[in-house]
This record gives C-alpha cells, sequence and structure tokens, in this order.
C-alpha cells in the first residue's frame, strides 16, 4: 500500500508571463520546449548565455497568450527581473500573482483525498487540471510520482490541514521533503543546485533540457556539452559519519591529497548524516574523501560517468 503524505508550503516563485507574443517570447527563454497545447505543464530551467542554472520553473499553458510559472525556490522578484531585462520588441509582459498562493505536495493514497477536498480532476501526464484559481500537476520532488497543488487563497490552508490530519494523512516538514529528495539523488535547483552548475553536472538534462527546439538562452552550451559526453563536475549525495565543524562548504581532497570538490551542505536523517558533494570526475574511481582533515565522507552510490 502506499504511504500517504503531504506536505504544506510556500512556492517562492509564482507569476503569470502574459501577451501575444508571450508563447514565442518563452520559448526563446525556457530550457524546455512549450510549443504544447493549453492545459499542458512542462518543467525546464532558466539559463545564462554560458549555461549556468539560475533557476527552475514549472510553466503552466493557461492559453497561447496566458502563461503560470510556478518555482519551489526561485524568487518570483529575481525570475520576474531576468525575463523583463530581455524583453524588447516583445508584446509580453510579466504580472505578480496575488499574495497568499500556498501549494500542497502529495504521495500515494492522499493524492485522490486533496483532490477531492480541492475540488480537482486528476491530471494525466503532463496535463494541469484547474477550478477556481487552484491549479494540480504533477511535480517533482523524488522518483515517487507527486501531485503538487497550487491555491492562490491561503485561508483555504488551515481547513485543509484539518481535514487530512483528522483522517490521519502524515504531515510532512520542509527537512522531511529535501530528505525523501536527496534519497533518490532528485537535488533542488535553489537548495543543493547553484548558479555555478550545468545541467550536466546535476542530473537535469533528461527531464529539463531539449536538444531539438531550437534556439533559447543557453543551448549552444546545452549542444555542446552533449557532444562532448561527460562533464568535468558531477554532483552527489555522500554519507557523513558524524557532525562536521564550522559551516558549510568544506573542502574534500582524495586519496592522495589533491582537491576533490566541495561538501556542500548536510542534513540529518535519524541516525545518519547525508551530504551533497559537487565533485571532479576524474576522482570518481574514488568512493571515500577527507573533509578538511575532520572526518571521511563516502559515496552512498556509484557516480555516473556519462551525460544523460
Amino acid at each position: 500500500m502506499e504511504t500517504s503524505r503531504v506536505h504544506f508550503y510556500l512556492p517562492k516563485g509564482v507569476f503569470f508571463v502574459e501577451g501575444e507574443d508571450a508563447a514565442p517570447f518563452l520559448q526563446g527563454q525556457f530550457s524546455q520546449d512549450i510549443r504544447m497545447a493549453d492545459g499542458f505543464r512542462t518543467y525546464g530551467l532558466w539559463l545564462n548565455r554560458k549555461g549556468k542554472i539560475l533557476a527552475d520553473s514549472f510553466i503552466l499553458r493557461i492559453s497561447e497568450s496566458r502563461f503560470l510559472v510556478v518555482s519551489y525556490f526561485g524568487e518570483t522578484e529575481g525570475l520576474r527581473d531576468n525575463l523583463e531585462s530581455r524583453i524588447i520588441m516583445d508584446e509580453v509582459e510579466t504580472r505578480s500573482a496575488e499574495s497568499g498562493w500556498f501549494g500542497v505536495s502529495v504521495w500515494g493514497e492522499a493524492i485522490e483525498r486533496v483532490l477531492e477536498l480541492a475540488k480537482l480532476k486528476r491530471p494525466n501526464g503532463d496535463e494541469f487540471s484547474s477550478c477556481d484559481g487552484v491549479f494540480a500537476f504533477w511535480g517533482r520532488r523524488g522518483e515517487e510520482a507527486n501531485l503538487e497543488i497550487l491555491f492562490g487563497n491561503e485561508t483555504d490552508r488551515k481547513s485543509m490541514e484539518i481535514s487530512l490530519s483528522e483522517i490521519g494523512i502524515q504531515l510532512l516538514d520542509h527537512k522531511s521533503v529535501r530528505i525523501l529528495a536527496l534519497r533518490e539523488k532528485c537535488f533542488q535547483v535553489g537548495l543543493d543546485v547553484q548558479d555555478s552548475d550545468l545541467p550536466h553536472e546535476v542530473g537535469l538534462t533528461a527531464a529539463a533540457v531539449s536538444y531539438t527546439k531550437g534556439c533559447y538562452i543557453g543551448q549552444e552550451v546545452m549542444v555542446r556539452l552533449k557532444s562532448m559526453g561527460s562533464s568535468r563536475r558531477t554532483l552527489e549525495c555522500v554519507s557523513v559519519p558524524k557532525k562536521l565543524e564550522g559551516s558549510g562548504p568544506w573542502e574534500l581532497r582524495g586519496t592522495d591529497g589533491s582537491r576533490a570538490g566541495e561538501l556542500r551542505s548536510v542534513v540529518c536523517d535519524g541516525a545518519k548524516i547525508i551530504g551533497v558533494a559537487m565533485l571532479k570526475r576524474t576522482v570518481s574511481e574514488e568512493k571515500t574523501f577527507e573533509v578538511a582533515g575532520q572526518s571521511e565522507v563516502t559515496l552512498c552510490q556509484a557516480m555516473q560517468g556519462t551525460v544523460d
């Protein structure tokens, strides 16, 4: 039986992109193809011209001239500023959504119950469903399918929390959701992934990058890296045996004493400590690394050697 779990959160980024040129404008900015029918959503990245990741988002196509942009951790102000700086002659504008938006991530059998409370239909595949300003679409929290439901009125939150707690559905906090993602190496942009990272280094090319859609910001770098077949660095999960002194990032060194990368952050998973480390691919044969003379960390699983 699937475990029923629910996580309430405030998405950092929620805004609309509207106008006659909204579709072609976004097509030239986003890493994924948005040439989709109304009522569909896609997940992708905002890149700079060097291919580095600025943020990630879901884009929901309400109509050809109206899109809803949603990001777990990308700030609305920064995302809008980035897009507006690239508007030249386009008939397009960004518009902040009203305040009070909150999201609900749902797993397992709880999905049907939350959809019922929200009066929404279950979306199929890349579709989204909506009713009275509430949107439901499939999210990205790990390998297990999870539904994201976005509400535009935070007053609905308390009543839903009460309804779900009364029927015994497990409520997860932010830390628990992050641990679920890290166990499956589902790195989150804005938490684990930084603006110095390329999609190929953090395992996001398959889910978030199109090589066939045509030109967009960072596209030339994406194609060049794909032809190379591998990246110089890779983001990995490591097992940390004890609490570390100081605050990250911590320098990592290989068995020969050379610099192997950095341990960016750690999170406690019960009695275990999971770390997020950016490593050089040249040390891919090694399994153990030293953290600033304090301890040794071990790869949680074998590193991947090719670009997906």
